[in-house]
């Protein structure tokens, strides 16, 4: 397996790879990074990653999509679950349910 379309799970839940992109996978991830040289403050980014652009161009800062920080320190584990819903209600459910709308068709040629 040398990319996430390789995956029986992608295959499973995207269906097969097309040229013209019809459906986007979005990767989210979460990790604590120093806000500052000094280390005073850590900053946890929510972000998604586009798992359906090619894997040279999807982890550049560009194709990044944030969703917000929350301070490291703010909340731990299971007590940070309610910044992890207040997101998925507030910004991601009308995106599962509703989708974007786009203008223009939209294929891999246009990357």
């Amino acid at each position: 397996m040398s990319d996430v379309y390789d995956s029986p799970a992608w295959k499973e839940f995207m269906g097969p790879v097309t040229r013209i992109l019809e459906r986007i996978g979005l990767l989210f991830c979460v990790d604590a990074i120093p806000a500052f040289a000094a280390g005073t403050l850590s900053l946890k980014p929510m972000e998604f990653i586009n798992l359906s652009l090619p894997p040279g161009i999807r982890s550049k800062a560009e194709n990044i999509m944030l969703l917000m920080l929350l301070p490291a320190n703010l909340a731990k584990g299971l007590a940070q679950k309610k910044y992890y819903n207040f997101a998925a209600a507030f910004e991601l459910n009308d995106l599962s349910t509703t989708g974007i709308l786009l203008t223009q068709p939209n294929n891999i040629d246009n990357l």
